[in-house]
């Protein structure tokens, strides 16, 4: 779902749903969309088959109008080509064919080092756990009573700035975590210029972390990733986060954000707020 107009843009992506479970659906897709008052909502389905592509299309038509929000149009793709299930457009039968590999927008992700995935399930992958490096943590942490002290906020900002951790780092990293004054602080002072570097650093750490210590880092890296606007990225952050501990503090701030359509821009506000008397 792409949105037009409004004070904040708000696109949105969810699995096609079955066919008993539609209006949840559609519900979670629009339900944000009325609340930053868009003004139209351009729709894709991928992979729906023509007809329930079709009922699909249909009902989602009807919601909109509902909804007083103008449907610009309604696509439907497979198999590398487009389809107009609502008539928008005079579209063959056999629909038309498209390439993205060229497209300038997926060149512009690539010259901004952004790794693009071509689905949910190689995205998940990107923060699935790296069994060696995880092992490489779990010896570190068994002997964490030797370990080197490191000042976190330091080793968090050379992260940043593109050091690469030891497994001893990770495992103070961790360690570190588990006390919520410094969890905070992991994540309370992050600004949006400097998201995409955490995302690169939560990223190593949660495939580096063991289950047991996994939701506080897989926490903060979905709140990096909502952040640096990568919903999708937040989510599989936040499956890794609940599948450790399914009522983590933080992880369920993210998720309530994500479901509600809440921009970025709105932690510039919190950043700006002065700090209320004691």
């Amino acid at each position: 779902m792409l949105t037009f107009g409004g004070e904040h843009q708000v696109h949105g992506r969810i699995d096609l749903p079955p066919p008993g479970e539609v209006e949840a659906c559609l519900d979670s897709l629009l339900l944000p969309a009325v609340r930053h008052q868009v003004r139209g909502i351009l729709l894709v389905l991928y992979d729906s088959g023509p007809r329930f592509g079709m009922k699909l299309a249909r009902r989602l038509a009807e919601r909109v109008a509902e909804c007083d929000i103008d449907l610009i149009g309604c696509l439907r793709v497979q198999d590398g080509r487009w389809f107009d299930p609502l008539g928008f457009h005079d579209v063959p039968e056999e629909g038309v064919a498209f390439d993205i590999d060229a497209h300038p927008i997926l060149a512009q992700a690539v010259f901004d080092g952004r790794m693009v995935r071509r689905s949910r399930h190689e995205l998940a992958g990107s923060v699935a756990p790296l069994p060696e490096a995880v092992a490489e943590t779990e010896a570190a942490l068994e002997r964490a009573v030797s370990l080197k002290t490191y000042e976190v906020g330091r080793l968090i900002d050379d992260a940043v700035a593109g050091a690469v951790l030891s497994a001893d780092q990770v495992a103070s990293l961790l360690l570190a975590l588990r006390d919520p004054q410094q969890r905070d602080a992991a994540w309370g002072g992050m600004s949006r210029d400097e998201a995409r570097a955490h995302v690169r650093l939560w990223t190593d750490v949660v495939r580096r972390s063991p289950e047991d210590h996994l939701a506080h880092p897989a926490a903060v890296l979905a709140f990096a990733a909502w952040l640096s606007g990568d919903g999708a990225l937040a989510w599989c952050a936040l499956d890794r986060c609940f599948a450790s501990e399914r009522h983590h503090g933080l992880g369920v701030l993210v998720a309530q954000m994500l479901d509600g359509a809440v921009p970025p821009t709105a932690w510039d506000e919190v950043l700006l707020r002065p700090e209320r008397p004691a």
